[in-house]
């Protein structure tokens, strides 16, 4: 039996679950004896189905401030307790789950530094888990992204790992390509492909256009923009439906229901279990441009308008930007958003407008086969960890 334990931190949104959950079931898909456990601090850790053989353990739960900063989401306690709670959390699971590789998504330290703690142990240990540390495409700007890694001490401690890889396609340029990642650590860097889930064959039935805000947490003025537009006949009768996502407020979420109670051929929820269906089945796709939602318009045949955030981060835009020149997606700044531009839009989905999408959706099955064939613990010997 192989164990591996996924840390996801998910601090905002639910992108780094969903994306850990894919990973989760090509690792026990490899082999029937493998047994993943997810560590997450997501909100909605239960909001999507787990395969088999495949757990997971709740974090208490942090968010962000509109700098970008990291507090609690529910706790009464500042950051420095419920860093520690966290890492504390973190060291009793890979005591009593003994993993033999531990995947740490995205975030190198850890959320404020919370797998210092763990790293610290494995490098005073003589036998340790192999350690994978899983990138996205884009994280930020690269520059941002270098002075945030030296100011929180991560360049130290990329050499704890031993391998990296990197959830994209090696022919568009990622975060760790524009960093010169490959150089600068000693583990092996390693582009998967996007982390792509299989979708589903398209549902038949009258057109319609599909809008998602990702986990709504900051999808209000995009979804506003949107009925705004619907409102002037943007879309030409044609029926949209709205998912808002399960983090946005209560209070936007109503604001948006009452809207379209108003606005013929407009349905608005808050969650869809079959989100990937919609995607597959809608005419014509507006959304965010956060990874999973992304991959899973480039997964479809199905085109998609991107509307990215820019703040606190423009990793966002710079993925939109990147793939639009490659896929069937369409980039359109928020303040761009207008009835003009969305009609255009959804009329060129109607024509059949179409791209071919010469993208690597591999990295499911890439990043299990460089996990799942290591159930062999890693001498501490063969480590170069600094300053931990």
């Amino acid at each position: 039996m192989a164990r591996t334990l996924i840390y996801s931190h998910d601090t905002y949104g639910l992108g780094h679950l969903r994306r850990c959950t894919l990973i989760a079931g090509g690792i026990v898909g490899a082999d029937p004896d493998n047994e993943v456990v997810i560590v997450t601090g997501s909100p909605r850790a239960q909001a999507f189905p787990l395969p088999d053989r495949v757990d997971t353990i709740k974090l208490p739960a942090a968010t962000k401030d509109d700098d970008g900063g990291y507090r609690a989401r529910r706790l009464r306690c500042d950051l420095g307790d419920l860093v520690r709670l966290r890492s504390e959390l973190l060291l009793a699971a890979v005591s009593s789950f003994e993993p033999d590789v531990v995947l740490v998504d995205h975030a190198p330290i850890g959320m404020a530094g919370e797998l210092v703690p763990l790293l610290q142990r494995f490098a005073r240990s003589r036998w340790a888990p192999r350690l994978v540390l899983g990138l996205r495409d884009i994280i930020d700007e690269a520059a941002r992204v270098e002075y945030s890694w030296d100011a929180d001490g991560s360049w130290d401690l990329l050499g704890a790992y031993d391998e990296i890889l990197v959830y994209g396609d090696a022919d568009i340029t990622t975060t760790a390509t524009e960093l010169g990642l490959r150089h600068r650590v000693p583990a092996p860097v390693r582009h998967t492909g996007y982390v792509a889930p299989t979708m589903p064959e398209a549902v038949g039935g009258d057109p319609f256009v599909m809008v998602t805000a990702g986990g709504g947490g900051d999808g209000h003025e995009l979804l506003r923009r949107y009925l705004a537009a619907v409102e002037c006949g943007a879309l030409g009768g044609i029926r949209s439906v709205v998912v808002t996502g399960p983090l946005m407020s209560a209070g936007r979420r109503a604001e948006l229901i009452t809207r379209a109670e108003s606005t013929p051929g407009v349905t608005v929820v808050g969650f869809a279990d079959d989100m990937r269906s919609l995607i597959s089945s809608a005419t014509a796709v507006v959304s965010m441009a956060g990874y999973n939602t992304v991959v899973e318009e480039l997964a479809a045949p199905t085109p998609a308008l991107l509307v990215p955030r820019s703040a606190p981060r423009v990793e966002q835009d710079i993925r939109a930007r990147r793939l639009a020149e490659v896929a069937r997606l369409e980039r359109c700044p928020l303040e761009e958003l207008d009835p003009a531009h969305l009609a255009a839009f959804v009329e060129r989905a109607c024509s059949g407008w179409s791209r071919p999408t010469a993208v690597d959706l591999e990295g499911v099955a890439c990043a299990a086969r460089s996990i799942a064939p290591h159930p062999v613990a890693t001498a501490h010997a063969e480590r170069t960890v600094s300053h931990v």
